[in-house]
C-alpha cells in the first residue's frame, strides 16, 4: 500500500469465483482495482467491514488466517495478480 492511500472497506466487493466461495476476488467499485488476494494493507477488521464479508469469515482471527494464506499464495505466484493475467 502506498503512503497516504486510505482503505475504505465499503468501497470493496467480494466476488466468489468458485462454488461455495472458496476462491474470492476483491473488487473496488470506486477505483476499479481488483485482486485475487486481499487488498494491499487491508486489516482483518477492515475485511470484516467489506459488504458480504460475514458470508466468508466469522471473526478477525478467521480474516487474519485468510490474509496470511493469501500472502503465502501471492509469494508463491511471484506477486502476479489479476492485472498480470
Amino acid at each position: 500500500m502506498s503512503v497516504g492511500k486510505q482503505i475504505i472497506p465499503e468501497d470493496w466487493t467480494i466476488i466468489a469465483t468458485s462454488p461455495g466461495g472458496v476462491d474470492k476476488d476483491f473488487y473496488n467499485q470506486k477505483t476499479g482495482e481488483q485482486t485475487w488476494y486481499t487488498p494491499e494493507g487491508m486489516t482483518a477488521a477492515e475485511i470484516l467491514r467489506v459488504p458480504g464479508a460475514e458470508k466468508y469469515w466469522f471473526d478477525e482471527a478467521d480474516a487474519e488466517a485468510y490474509i496470511r494464506e493469501m500472502a503465502k499464495q501471492k509469494a508463491e505466484n511471484g506477486g502476479k495478480d489479476i492485472a498480470d493475467s
